[in-house]
């Protein structure tokens, strides 16, 4: 199928074109929780293909500000390769168009967003910090209700707006109801819980190379 680069410009009544842009911001967000939800709840370091991703998020519950100290590619890359991906299978069924890409475009970003969202003020530049203000991307604010207890809401990581309606309709424990009743697999227990036993020593392992090299950098600076 020829790709036809005029669907990339946008088409019809402003209203409308903005309605859709609107939608597709918030399908970013809802993307964005399916995929923590997942990594979250289900599986293992060990589950083939997506394991290492799980162990990454199971880093963040232990250490919720290590994302902060990583590179930014680094924090950046999975939902950058995942955005990729949905454009390039979006447009081999015939979705291409300007929808496609700017749901791509955000896509990209999320894990930037979620970045942020653990920076402090001082860390961010301001136009980084106004976009928080006005709720354009995720706040630090909203973010932290997902690692407080029990860590079992507020999924979505990339806007406020979503998180809301998804935890009013109970549509998480819906699902996990549902997954639950059809193939009988329970969600995973979070071990950065209190009272869930010592935290994992490849993260104790983790903490002391970054002491190590903050060690090191500060003695070559001196």
């Amino acid at each position: 199928m020829p790709i036809d680069l005029a669907m990339l410009v946008p088409q019809g009544p402003w209203w409308l074109v903005l309605v859709q842009a609107v939608g597709v911001y918030l399908l970013v967000d809802f993307i964005s929780g399916i995929i923590h939800w997942s990594e979250d709840r289900y599986g293992s370091e060990t589950t083939p293909f997506i394991g290492n991703a799980i162990r990454k998020n199971i880093l963040h519950h232990h250490r919720p500000r290590h994302i902060t100290r990583i590179t930014l590619w680094e924090a950046a890359s999975p939902t950058f390769f995942i955005a990729l991906s949905i454009f390039g299978l979006g447009t081999l069924l015939g979705f291409f168009g300007w929808q496609l890409l700017l749901l791509a475009l955000l896509g990209m970003n999320v894990n930037t967003v979620h970045r942020w969202a653990h920076s402090t003020p001082r860390e961010l530049p301001w136009f980084i910090r106004t976009l928080q203000n006005l709720r354009i991307i995720q706040t630090p604010k909203h973010h932290s209700i997902h690692h407080g207890l029990p860590r079992v809401t507020h999924y979505c990581a990339f806007t406020n707006w979503m998180n809301p309606v998804l935890e009013k309709i109970r549509f998480w424990r819906g699902v996990e109801w549902c997954i639950a009743a059809l193939t009988g697999i329970r969600p995973r227990e979070d071990d950065s819980l209190p009272g869930t036993g010592p935290t994992p020593q490849w993260i104790i392992d983790l903490d002391e190379e970054f002491r190590v090299s903050a060690r090191e950098r500060r003695s070559a600076e001196t």
